[in-house]
């Protein structure tokens, strides 16, 4: 059996700041775990619009989702995320816009809790991402202007049908700061987790998502992880995960095949209650060779660290090396960046970018690549919110005619 676990943790807010009771569960890997959703969605925000008649009309049903966690353990959340972008070029017979969706229904059922923070749990996660219409889905957008690492609308593809790609049992111990698992897993949630490894904050761009050097396999990869602190400021942790599962697919064969993404990590924060906002980490991984894909076997390492500084400025740090194979997409990577709290719970994020095309997934002779990116997060309502987006790529690897591709964005999210 393959465990899979994270550290287990609960964040006190009072009951006035949250609609439905989520301030106490503890969380679960990184900041797109099922806990974590959950609890970010249930946040009272300062909104530019309060809407009191939606939010009166909404109650009973936040109400109904508090008797629930109460009475049944169980917590559940929606969401729907819709991004636009428009490229300044793209490639001869390609589009230069995209428009896509991701739709997720999440939520978990808490078996038992102890008074010490050790609890089981069930957790699952329903989710599809699309194009809408005639539109390219904005993670083939990229590709179609020529873009190799630097992919301006990362995660919103148009090949992942309705799926549960998240179904696992997740068990706490070492009073709630230590964790295991098994099940089908959201490998991003684990696999060099911080804080801006969201779809939720300001960026879209993968270069500050998701290291251009690590590794990926399907959302919904059978495996596991294991996570705790063993000091006061030191955690360690070792992951697994299905390397040939597919987004989108409910396939148990592929584990047959005998092929894993593995890695193993270890991180720093002042204390355990300032794990989220302040730390670094160094992870380290190896995936084996796809035999039947005709993807090399490959390894490197990532660090990511994040220091919030106070209410107001958040900045981070990554950077990453491999050799090139499992399919990644930079043998070397570096991103820098900030984000800085507005009024109304908005935020502005600016972040810098640059990644050296693996010469194994792409070719020899690329150029490197190297990302601007800033957006505004305005919070519209309490479950609502309009991010503005401007991308600027510089020498798209696989398209030399152009020495920089402009991206303008818009991207929604709308939650319950």
């Amino acid at each position: 059996m393959v465990l899979l676990g994270a550290i287990l943790t609960s964040h006190a807010f009072g009951e006035n700041e949250t609609k439905s009771g989520y301030e106490d569960l503890p969380e679960f890997g990184g900041p797109e775990g099922v806990s974590q959703s959950l609890k970010r969605d249930d946040e009272k925000r300062e909104s530019t619009f309060q809407f009191d008649g939606m939010q009166r009309g909404l109650k009973p049903y936040f109400d109904w989702k508090r008797r629930m966690k109460d009475e049944h353990g169980v917590s559940l959340g929606f969401q729907l995320y819709a991004l636009y972008q428009d490229a300044s070029s793209s490639l001869d017979g390609r589009d230069n816009n995209a428009f896509g969706n991701i739709f997720r229904f999440f939520g978990n059922w808490t078996v038992f809790k102890r008074d010490n923070g050790n609890l089981g749990r069930i957790e699952w996660r329903v989710e599809s991402r699309s194009n809408f219409g005639s539109f390219q889905a904005p993670g083939s957008l990229g590709a179609a202007t020529g873009i190799a690492t630097a992919v301006p609308g990362f995660a919103y593809s148009d090949n992942f049908d309705l799926d549960i790609p998240i179904v696992n049992w997740t068990q706490g111990f070492a009073n709630g700061r230590a964790g295991y698992a098994v099940g089908r897993l959201a490998f991003d949630v684990y696999l060099d987790a911080f804080p801006f490894q969201t779809f939720s904050r300001g960026f879209l761009n993968r270069s500050f998502i998701l290291n251009p050097t690590m590794p990926t396999t399907g959302v919904g990869a059978m495996g596991g992880v294991v996570k705790g602190f063993v000091s006061d400021n030191i955690w360690v942790g070792a992951q697994i995960h299905d390397a040939n599962a597919a987004s989108g697919d409910f396939d148990w064969d592929t584990v047959k095949e005998g092929e894993w993404l593995k890695a193993v990590e270890i991180g720093y924060a002042p204390s355990f209650a300032e794990r989220n906002a302040r730390r670094i980490q160094l992870t380290y991984w190896e995936k084996d060779a796809r035999t039947l894909a005709g993807v090399s076997k490959g390894s490197g390492w990532g660090v990511s660290a994040a220091y919030k500084l106070n209410d107001k400025y958040f900045p981070f740090l990554r950077f990453g090396h491999s050799d090139g194979g499992g399919g990644v997409a930079a043998e070397s990577a570096v991103s820098i960046g900030v984000e800085i709290a507005q009024r109304f719970d908005e935020t502005w994020t600016i972040g810098a970018g640059w990644a050296r095309p693996s010469r194994e997934t792409f070719g020899p002779g690329l150029d490197n690549e190297t990302v601007l990116e800033t957006s505004y997060k305005f919070q519209l309502s309490q479950n609502f919110s309009l991010t503005p987006d401007v991308q600027v790529v510089f020498n798209p690897a696989n398209d030399p005619s152009e020495s920089s591709v402009w991206v303008v964005g818009l991207r929604a999210i709308f939650s319950l």
